[in-house]
């Protein structure tokens, strides 16, 4: 029998999930005319850094 080799696979990584989470914005008043849209960008800000997360979920499940 001769020797055997493995090669190790290393996944590739997609660019946007090695970038972190964006800042969210301080909210400066309690006026309507900030609040809303505050609230529109750091729920968009969630939704963004959310996906990111279960992308890294997924990529660590496959690797089990």
């Amino acid at each position: 029998m001769g020797c055997s080799s493995s090669t190790h696979l290393s996944p590739v990584i997609p660019a946007n999930l090695m970038q972190p989470c964006p800042d969210l914005q301080i909210l400066e008043s309690g006026q309507g005319r900030s609040v809303l849209p505050w609230a529109v960008d750091t729920v968009a800000k969630y939704n963004e850094c959310s996906a990111q997360i279960d992308a890294w979920i997924e990529i660590g499940k496959a690797l089990k």
